[in-house]
Parts: structure tokens; C-alpha cells; sequence
């Protein structure tokens, strides 16, 4: 299970380096720009995959739940980091367009794949302990959330810190939306396209885990609909 864990972690830090190497290439090839604002919006991307990361070592650990919760919520609070990223093409300048999409694009992909993998853990922790229904009534709320998010922080330029310093603030938004909530048709729409986009995206990811796992294991169903529990150190050992 270890090292199932540290792989992928490794994959996305290479696609990191990657990002920024592309960012140096830019510079040289086209001068200097100011794509700062990818470096962090990546950097932010990675905090929802760290925090499901810590959510798994603690259920393993046999936490309690309120531990568990209290790592879920603050997973939640910043899973829509990673997928804001999406957002980020409208910066997309008139020069040197070609290069700069494939730049945006690989910040955006590397977010939205550090997202869906902080998904996926969360949705696995989550089956574990209430079911397979249950992860995915996570899953696609996470998503819908996340969608609401993005929008929050592209339009209202609310960020996932402003839970804490902004409470208030954030609060008195969602109550006057709350009101009138179909006053917004940008709102709506918005929502409903990313929403779609991310589900569809993220239950595709999810196909194609399932299918990987039937060819490495053709006698057992994938994990996130079965009731099998992890496999233990000692078990792992005995195998090999």
C-alpha cells in the first residue's frame, strides 16, 4: 500500500518540475511573463492531496472519527484549488499563444490530477467506513462544491483561507445568494458546466483505475465497490 501511495506522489512532483521548467523554457525562448500566479495557484493545488494523504495514515491509525472529519474538512475547504487552475486559461495573452497554452495546460492538468487523486483517497477512506454509496455521495458533493468554489474565487475572489479570516464575509455572500437563488444565471451555468466536466473527468479516472485493477486482479472487483479492507504490512509480506 506504501509504496502504491508514493508513487503517484512522485509522478506528480516530476509533473511539477515539469511546470516550472517549461516556465524557464518561456522565459528564454519569448522573455519574461508574469505567470507567477500558476506557481502558487500549483502550490495550492497540492495542499488538498497532502491533507487526504494524512487523512489515509490517520484512518489506517485507527483514529477517531472526529480526527478523520476534522481532515476531511479541511480537504474539502481546499480541494477547489485544484481544479481553479482550469480557470487560469483566461490569462491566455495574443503572443505566443501556442506555447503559452500547453504551459497553462500542464499547471492546470497537474492541479486537476493532484485534485482527483486527493478524490479518489478520500472516497476510498470514505467507502471503508460507510459504504460504497456513501464515497460516491462524497465524490460528486465534493465536485459540486468545488464547482461553487471555483466560482467564488474567480468571480468573488474569495479564497480557501477566507473560511477563517473571512468567515463573515463568505457567510452574509452565501445568504444573500441564498435569496435569490436563481437570480444568477452565470452562477447556474457555470456550475453546472464544471460540475460535469469534473464528474464525468473523475468517474472516467476512476473506469479506467477499475479496469487496470480487473487486469492485475481479474477474481476481485475494484476496492471503491467491494468490501474488502486494505491489505496490512504483515498480509502484503506474507504474499510476496
Amino acid at each position: 500500500m506504501r509504496s502504491r501511495l508514493w508513487l503517484p506522489v512522485g509522478v506528480f512532483f516530476t509533473a511539477s518540475v515539469w511546470c516550472g521548467l517549461l516556465l524557464v523554457a518561456r522565459r528564454h525562448a519569448f522573455g519574461a511573463v508574469d505567470y507567477r500566479y500558476l506557481v502558487w495557484n500549483l502550490t495550492l493545488a497540492w495542499v488538498p492531496f497532502v491533507l487526504s494523504l494524512l487523512l489515509v495514515v490517520a484512518y489506517r491509525r485507527r483514529r477517531s472519527r472526529a480526527e478523520l472529519l476534522a481532515l476531511g474538512g479541511a480537504w474539502l475547504v481546499f480541494l477547489p484549488n485544484a481544479p481553479y487552475v482550469l480557470t487560469d486559461f483566461i490569462h491566455l495573452g495574443e503572443r505566443h499563444r501556442l506555447f503559452d497554452s500547453m504551459v497553462i495546460a500542464s499547471f492546470a492538468f497537474t492541479a486537476l490530477a493532484l485534485g482527483f487523486a486527493s478524490l479518489l483517497l478520500v472516497q476510498l477512506v470514505v467507502t471503508r467506513l460507510a459504504g460504497a454509496a456513501a464515497g460516491w455521495l462524497v465524490a460528486v458533493g465534493a465536485l459540486f462544491l468545488s464547482s461553487v468554489g471555483m466560482y467564488l474565487g474567480r468571480v468573488q475572489r474569495f479564497n480557501s483561507w477566507d473560511v477563517v479570516s473571512r468567515p463573515r464575509l463568505l457567510a452574509g455572500t452565501f445568504a444573500d445568494r441564498l435569496q435569490d437563488p436563481f437570480g444568477n444565471r452565470h452562477l447556474i451555468l457555470f456550475v453546472i458546466a464544471c460540475c460535469g466536466f469534473l464528474t464525468l473527468a473523475y468517474v472516467g479516472l476512476y473506469g479506467v483505475a477499475a479496469m487496470a485493477a480487473a487486469v492485475r486482479r481479474r477474481e476481485e472487483p475494484p476496492v471503491l465497490v467491494s468490501n474488502r479492507s486494505w491489505p496490512s504490512a504483515s498480509s502484503s509480506s506474507n504474499r510476496s
